[in-house]
């Protein structure tokens, strides 16, 4: 397992970067160029801005607030977020609508009369040594025949250490440029606030990966990244 444990988002990007470009192994899942660290753990203050910063990276905070306002919405048709990025456009199914709308998972599902959400605050207000505060994102019902977005996130999990809320994340696979940089603002926020419910502190933001990896097109920013810093 490859740890990774910095203070903020931006040190553990250039650290990641750093990472595959020296030492990603070069595999070509369905015939695309990329480099891979298997079982990579990242760890940081969840406290700090979630949004990276990192010059070269160029993110697209535009985008960024699009998804956001998308996922808090909880509608899985991509009429909206399209406008922003067509990428989301490869992924629709014949209803027009994708599996990996995160707020629709997190926020309006119900489940027992209980978003996961809520089930998460229930549990640790009831028991603030709970370890049940979790939501599950890849679900069974995304196991099906020519799914086009077969949900990356596995779960994520709230937990309570030193009187701060620690959260970690389980991907099944993740892609450092896309997924990562615009993922991890979302994971965070549900980690604020829930924090703020419970009136504790924010601590430790834990991102595991089963594949970290970066696609060929985006070789040279990684090496330039890890060349400059």
């Amino acid at each position: 397992m490859k740890i990774i444990k910095e203070k903020n988002i931006n040190e553990t990007f250039i650290k990641i970067c750093k990472e595959l470009y020296l030492n990603g192994n070069d595999v070509s899942p369905r015939g695309l160029k990329t480099k891979e660290i298997q079982n990579c753990l990242l760890q940081f203050n969840g406290h700090h801005d979630t949004i990276i910063t990192v010059p070269e990276r160029k993110l697209n905070n535009k985008y960024l607030e699009a998804e956001m306002s998308w996922y808090l919405k909880g509608d899985p048709s991509i009429e909206f977020i399209s406008e922003y990025s067509s990428f989301w456009k490869k992924l629709v199914d014949q209803n027009n609508t994708v599996n990996s709308n995160y707020g629709k998972l997190a926020l309006i599902d119900k489940y027992n009369g209980f978003s996961q959400f809520e089930w998460c605050v229930q549990r640790l207000q009831n028991d603030i040594n709970s370890r049940q505060a979790i939501i599950n994102y890849n679900q069974p019902m995304h196991k099906y025949e020519n799914n086009k977005d077969f949900v990356c996130t596995l779960a994520q999990q709230f937990i309570v250490n030193n009187n701060k809320l620690d959260t970690i994340v389980f991907m099944r696979s993740n892609d450092l440029i896309y997924g990562f940089s615009y993922d991890v603002p979302w994971f965070n926020s549900l980690q604020k606030q829930i924090a703020n419910i419970l009136k504790i502190e924010v601590g430790e933001y834990r991102h595991f990966a089963t594949s970290m990896h970066v696609y060929e097109r985006h070789f040279k920013m990684v090496e330039n990244i890890a060349k400059k810093y």
